[in-house]
């Protein structure tokens, strides 16, 4: 027999042995200017939550909250029900908790700083009453949680946003009551192309029903473009209170204006993104300064296509499904908060 042959490793040496091989780590997909400033409203919103939360925490006794740590902005997929539970859970505890503390809002544009200066001049001019929300809001008289004569009656207008979703619900499980039957009577107003001077001859020419307890307003976007932000703030506010003087009591509900991927004959794009983006701002602000409430739609976003139909503006039936969602959700609190129906 032959020598045998080498195995090609030289003696007293091992092969080392082998590692698992890990995989690049992907680098953070930055965003666009765009996206971030399109989340700032609702990432502010859950910030200030999260402050308040953090600073009643060691006297209220908040669950999960040891107020400690860093305050943690929400991203923009935070649900409407996410939002409004928070704060459901904020006006159920006891003591006082002090101012809460506000959230950095970053660097302001010239522009931006003049939207949020008019909200606050438009707030400061505002009648006494105007402010005195939880005084002028009661429930439907003769009314109580159980066995009420008469349910809560509820209006929701607007463009064509209004009408689609109308539309869609109606041929849905949901109804065109939104599964609230038991509780309210909703009357569905949504008019194609409607322009903001268009609500209150919509409201109240010819209207000989009732009024409503609750208005819910999905309105504007057809007037960027043509109006100033700032202007249409204003334009808001005055129709608002004088809704409020037409129809004492109602509780208006100011549905975001949502983004769109296509703004039909706009010159340009993105100054029509930022200047909805502002006007929502600046009506956040006067809403929830007393008087109204402002319904967020934070997962209806431009760069989501499939919310969309192919024009680009109108809403595909899950974005319609979305959009009719964020109502019911706000509609269900205010029919719990405030006239204590367990919707």
């Amino acid at each position: 027999m032959g020598p045998k042959k080498g195995t090609g490793v030289p003696k007293g040496k091992q092969p080392a042995p082998r590692t698992a091989s890990r995989p690049p780590k992907r680098p953070a997909v930055a965003l666009s200017s765009d996206e971030e400033d399109e989340g700032s409203t609702h990432q502010s919103i859950m910030a200030r939550i999260a402050a308040l939360e953090q600073a009643r925490a060691p006297q209220a006794g908040i669950p999960g909250k040891s107020g400690k740590g860093p305050v943690r902005t929400a991203t923009r997929s935070v649900s409407f029900a996410d939002i409004m539970s928070r704060l459901s859970a904020l006006e159920g505890t006891s003591g006082d908790g002090g101012a809460a503390p506000s959230a950095s809002a970053g660097s302001q544009t010239a522009e931006e700083g003049m939207v949020e200066a008019a909200a606050t001049e438009i707030q400061a001019s505002w009648p006494e009453e105007a402010g005195q929300l939880a005084l002028v809001v009661q429930p439907p008289e003769a009314e109580g949680a159980v066995g009420r004569q008469e349910r809560v009656r509820i209006l929701i207008c607007g463009h064509s946003m209004a009408f689609w979703a109308a539309h869609q619900a109606r041929r849905s499980w949901i109804g065109s009551q939104l599964g609230l039957s038991r509780w309210a009577t909703i009357e569905w107003q949504g008019r194609r192309g409607l322009r903001w001077a268009g609500l209150l001859p919509l409201l109240f020419e010819g209207r000989s029903a009732p009024p409503p307890h609750i208005l819910v307003v999905h309105l504007g976007g057809n007037d960027l473009g043509l109006m100033k932000g700032v202007a249409l703030s204003w334009q808001a506010r005055d129709d608002f209170l004088e809704i409020r003087r037409r129809w004492p009591g109602v509780l208006i509900f100011w549905s975001a204006m949502l983004p769109r991927r296509v703004w039909r004959e706009a010159l340009d794009h993105r100054a029509i993104e930022r200047a909805r983006r502002m006007t929502n701002r600046a009506l956040f602000k006067i809403m929830t300064g007393g008087l109204g409430i402002y319904l967020p739609h934070p997962q209806i976003r431009a760069e989501s296509v499939a919310l969309y139909r192919g024009d680009g503006v109108h809403l595909s039936y899950r974005g319609n499904s979305i959009f009719l969602d964020d109502i019911r959700q706000g509609l269900r609190l205010a029919l719990s908060h405030v006239w204590g129906a367990e919707a």
